[in-house]
């Protein structure tokens, strides 16, 4: 399977930086002794006084010091550009490692970093009504647990090649999409397809991309038409969430 480098960028092209407002640093929480900030992307020129629908980025796992740099990582700062060029607002926010802190600890940053963004949406410029978020690897399992206990409204929600874990589909939950990579970890790729029918079965509103050649991290790792056009179908899938 291809290596990850947190410095390869994103294999779609990216706007120019004009097409985005980047407001980095705000903080969110303090945990573990130390701050914790996500970094807003705004589209370039919003109607003054029109907050903008927001999509809160999930990370996954990695070493603790690595993961510190993550709001840098080329993945995550393309991902922003591109939720921002399609006139949405990509919040990046950065959690602890599982690693370092425990999965209970960082599901409830993740919590506090989607709360953030819906009690501060005037500051921030974006509309607490819709809101969604996007979810990859080890950042999924760390979504499922916080979309059914956190009271935050969501229009949708993006899990891209990650286990759902324990999460029930449900009515109430919100429309998902689940991107599933063909040559990604066998056991993983089972709890998606296990997951897809269970929503289906309950009357979950669920949509299933699939990349039959994509490797763990295709969006990165995989320069391929076919992974461009799985990260257009993740931007179509939440523009018509969050614009409709």
């Amino acid at each position: 399977m291809p290596r990850f480098d947190p410095a390869t960028p994103l294999v779609h092209p990216l706007p120019g930086p004009e097409r985005a407002e980047v407001r980095p640093g705000l903080v969110y929480a303090k945990a573990g002794g130390r701050e914790l900030a996500m970094d807003l992307y705004l589209p370039g020129a919003p109607a003054p006084g029109s907050p903008v629908p927001a999509v809160l980025l999930v990370h996954g796992e990695a070493h603790p010091a690595v993961l510190r740099g993550v709001r840098s990582w080329g993945q995550y700062t393309g991902w922003g550009r591109l939720l921002a060029a399609e006139g949405l607002a990509g919040v990046v926010a950065e959690h602890r490692a599982v690693a370092e802190a425990g999965f209970e600890a960082v599901v409830g940053e993740v919590a506090a970093a989607l709360t953030a963004v819906h009690d501060r949406a005037a500051e921030l410029g974006v509309d607490p009504d819709r809101l969604a978020v996007a979810a990859f690897s080890a950042g999924v399992p760390l979504t499922a647990a916080t979309v059914s206990r956190v009271p935050v409204p969501l229009r949708c929600a993006a899990l891209c090649y990650g286990p759902p874990g324990d999460l029930q589909p449900t009515p109430g939950l919100p429309p998902f999409l689940l991107v599933r990579a063909g040559q990604d970890y066998p056991d993983l790729n089972q709890s998606i397809d296990e997951f897809s029918a269970a929503a289906e079965a309950a009357g979950v509103p669920v949509e299933l991309v699939e990349v039959p050649d994509g490797h763990h991290a295709f969006d990165t790792v995989d320069d391929t038409d076919a992974s461009r056009e799985a990260i257009r179908r993740v931007l179509s899938f939440l523009r018509g969430h969050l614009t409709a």
